[in-house]
This record gives C-alpha cells, structure tokens and sequence, in this order.
C-alpha cells in the first residue's frame, strides 16, 4: 500500500505543492504527506495549536514538528523568521528529552527548516520541491520526520540525507560554527586547524584552507566515523567515536583514528553534536551499499565551482568497476594498489570482486576478510579522502564485517606516493620520514615497515614512550618524531603509517 501511494499519489501531491495552493488546499496536502509518508497517527496531528501564551497559533504540529503554512514565501520569509522562535519554544516544552525541535515553513514549493541554538533562530536547510523526482522530497524530510533505519543507501538518498542542502547538515554547520566561535582559538584547535591547513597545501600547492572548508571536513569526518561504527553495531554515540577507540577495542585497527577533526570535544556542546550526527546514520542499511557512496556525500558537500578549480574529480562506479574487472582477472591472486585512491571507489569495486571469488571458490568468510586485508591496498595525500576510503573499505565488506578476524588492520594510508624516501640498509632498506619542523628523519627499518601488524604493536608502543619523554624534557629520536602527536595525532602517525604503505 505504501510503495502504491508513493508511486500513485505522491506526484499529484508534489505537483500541487509546486504551485503554490491555498491555504486550506496546502493543509490538506501536507497533512497527507505525514500521515502516508512517515507514519503519522490522525490523533497525533494537531491543527491550529495556540500558544502557551495564546500569542499566536501553529498551523501544524507532530511530535517535535511545528510547521508553518504561507502562501508565497518569496515575500513572506521575513514574517517566518519573526514568529517561528515562538513556535519552536512553545513546542520545546512538551518536547521528548534530547529531541531537537524542528520548524518548517513552507508555501509548497519551497520548504524552510528551522531550529533554535541556544535561544537564537537557526536556518538548517532549504528545499525547493522537483516535480519530476517526488521521492526526493521525503528524503529530504526523512532525517527530520521518520524513525525507520529500513532506508537504502543509494548515492541519491545519502546526499540528500547528508549533503550541503539537507536538514542533517544545515544543523550540525549551525552548531559547528557556534563551537568554533567558542574554541577556535584555543591552542591545541589552532594548531590542528594550521597542520590540517599544511597538509591541504601540499595537496593543492597552493593556500586553499579556510575555516569554512575546515568546518565541512570537520562535518564529514564526524559523520564517515560515525558510519563506520553504525557498520560494526558498536555504539554510535559514545563521542569516542572520533579517536578510534571504539573500533580498536573490536580488534579494528587504522579504519578510525584521532585526527584534526575532534576539536569539537573541547566545545560546551561537541558531545551532543556527535551524537546528533551519529543519531542519523542509523536510518540506513549500511551494509547493503552497492556503490562507493562517501563519494557522492563529499561531492555533495564541496561547493561544485570550488571543487573545478581544485581539480577534483572522482571517478564513476561504472568506470571504476569496468576498470577493476579488466585489471584484476585473478582477484584471489593479485595484489591491489590505488596509489591516490580518494574516497575509495576503485579499493571498493577491487575488494567486490575479490569477495565474490572467494565465495565462489568457497573460501571461509574470516579467511576472505584476511585476504582482502592483505591484497587490497590504498594511498592518498588528502587527509579528509583517507577518512573516507578507510570506512569505503570497511562497507565494502558488507556482512562479512561480522566474520572478520580478531586483528583487522585497514590498509588505507595516508602519504605521498610520489615521494619514495627509500634509502639501502644492508640487503634490505630503510624508509625516511621527515618530522617537522627541522628535526633529523625518522628510520623504519623495511622489515618492520612491510609487516602491518608488527607496525601497528611498534607504533602503540612507542606512543607511551614518547609521551614519558615529553613530560621528562627528552629529545629522543621518538619524541621528537612524534612530538605533535598528542595535539594532532592524525597529522604524525598516518605519515609514518605511509611509509608502510610504499613496501606493501
């Protein structure tokens, strides 16, 4: 009956929506859009709800939802914003705990999102109704409106969900900037901000950072960490999502690892952002992804003008599939290396296709996972790409993620794949990590470089070690190779992890 209605009716209603109906006509439509859409009780419709205060009246009202009908928006925006913090204070209070209030106003054609950040009215979205794709409607609304996780991530729906117009982003960049404005000079955020800052350059070759670009990738970390532990049932919410912990307690190592991008923590507030975020992952079925769908979330984010003249361009599914299949005949055999492997596209399709051979050959599952962590490899200089291709990495496991091994080491690094900074050391080699700023370079014999899991244990060792030297004053060689780590951890330890990935 539901997929009939979404079929049948709702391009009738979208099409009524767009030309601007009356009243009573926009009433009647939205009310059905509730009530068939997203489940919505009659009884727990409220229509012309006055104020606590008898000051005014809410159109309609569900749950945490009031909305607002107008009849043309392009001249009727400036009384929204004037009435809707009244609206949004009076539904707060019958509101259930930790639940966001949510204000729409809306003419039909256009919806406006609203919500209040710490008594101050915030715009959270905007979305101009496309008669010719109805669907994208109630995607768009869903974050707000529906509780279902039954929701398939195709590319369409998660940008929609995620994306630089959706509600769920609109939220987290109002709240986002609030942080900032709190913490944004803080020592230790400024100095992650200037690594993060650093490393975009040496992507770039030029001065791209901005704190608008900091924010968004801050947004999409948070959210791409937070899908990593909604793929592996672990608890979203806990904000020790951000540093890894989470995932290396499940034996997962290198998916998720403390970055730039945890400043919020330090923030009244950063808390409730994470789990906010974290909150609207669940909706989907994560582990049915087809596609490398991260790729289409960053490109739905980044500004298209912005993302021409930085030259980014990410490669078709189509493409990347038809490209792993001519290259990779022998998936069980070959091993993989995307050396600037972005958000993941190709590492996703080549490990597809490696799981498909192992079941076909009847592998036992832990056995494939093992396989896949020791044949399919990627490398990029973008720190915010290698967040992104780490858990593209993991959702191409599908449900195999349930029968990994103890040990899962996700062999996607970040570094330069240009610079080989191999030097002989007897009958082997040794790789040069320099460490900034002056400091002389870091040795890793090759031996310890090319054995993932002997160079994981070496550098958790090492960490203690050079935390102890910093407290005591020491140069060691340790101490000074990782003496950034505590204030930017994603910055030192993915470049040494880097200097693996060249041996692999």
């Amino acid at each position: 009956m539901a997929n009939s209605w979404r079929g049948d009716r709702l391009p009738d209603i979208v099409r009524s929506m767009a030309s601007r109906p009356r009243h009573e006509a926009l009433r009647g439509l939205i009310t059905e859009l509730l009530r068939e859409g997203f489940g919505a009780a009659f009884s727990e419709l409220e229509h012309e709800r006055y104020l606590v205060d008898n000051s005014g009246r809410i159109d309609v009202a569900w749950g945490a939802t009031v909305i607002e009908l107008k009849s043309d928006l392009r001249r009727e925006e400036r009384d929204v914003v004037a009435r809707m913090p009244d609206y949004l204070a009076d539904a707060s209070r019958g509101s259930a705990p930790g639940r966001t209030t949510v204000g729409l106003a809306t003419d039909g054609a256009t919806l406006l999102a609203y919500t209040l950040d710490l008594g101050r009215l915030t715009s959270i979205g905007r979305y101009d109704v496309d008669v010719d794709h109805p669907e994208r409607l109630l995607t768009w609304l869903e974050p707000l409106l529906s509780p279902v996780p039954e929701v398939m991530p195709t590319p369409i729906a998660v940008a929609l969900a995620f994306g630089r117009y959706s509600l769920a982003f609109g939220r987290a960049h109002a709240q986002l900037q609030r942080l900032w404005s709190e913490v944004g000079d803080h020592p230790e955020v400024r100095l992650k901000r200037n690594l993060w800052d650093g490393l975009l350059r040496q992507v770039y070759g030029d001065d791209v950072g901005s704190d608008a670009l900091f924010l968004q990738h801050t947004y999409l970390t948070i959210l791409v960490k937070a899908i990593a532990a909604r793929v592996l049932d672990l608890e979203i919410g806990d904000p020790a999502v951000l540093s890894g912990r989470l995932l290396a307690n499940e034996g997962i190592v290198g998916a998720v690892e403390a970055d730039f991008f945890d400043w919020p923590l330090l923030a009244t507030g950063g808390d409730d952002l994470v789990r906010s975020l974290a909150a609207e992952t669940i909706r989907f079925r994560l582990r049915d992804v087809k596609v490398d769908v991260l790729k289409s979330l960053y490109e739905s984010l980044i500004d298209p003008d912005e993302r021409h003249d930085l030259g980014e361009y990410y490669t078709p599914d189509w493409l990347a599939a038809r490209v792993v299949t001519a290259a990779i005949p022998r998936p069980l055999e070959q091993r993989v290396l995307d050396p600037s492997c972005g958000s993941g596209t190709f590492l996703f399709h080549a490990l597809r296709r490696l799981i498909e051979a192992g079941r076909q050959a009847g592998v036992p599952p832990a056995e494939i996972v093992e396989t896949c962590a020791d044949r399919v490899f990627g490398i990029d200089v973008h720190p915010v790409a290698v967040a992104l291709a780490r858990v593209t990495w993991l959702l191409a496991l599908g449900d195999l993620v349930q029968d990994r091994p103890p040990t899962l080491s996700v062999p996607v690094y970040m570094g330069d794949s240009m610079q080989w900074n191999l030097r002989p050391l007897g009958a082997s080699a040794e790789v040069l990590v320099d460490v900034p700023p002056n400091d002389p370079p870091l040795r890793i014999p090759a031996g310890l470089a090319s054995d993932q899991h002997l160079f994981e244990r070496a550098l958790d060792e090492a960490q203690p070690r050079a935390r102890h030297a910093r407290r005591a004053g020491g140069h060691s060689p340790c101490h000074r190779s990782r003496r950034r780590d505590h204030r930017g951890r994603g910055h030192a330890r993915p470049n040494v992890r880097a200097a693996q990935g060249t041996l692999s």
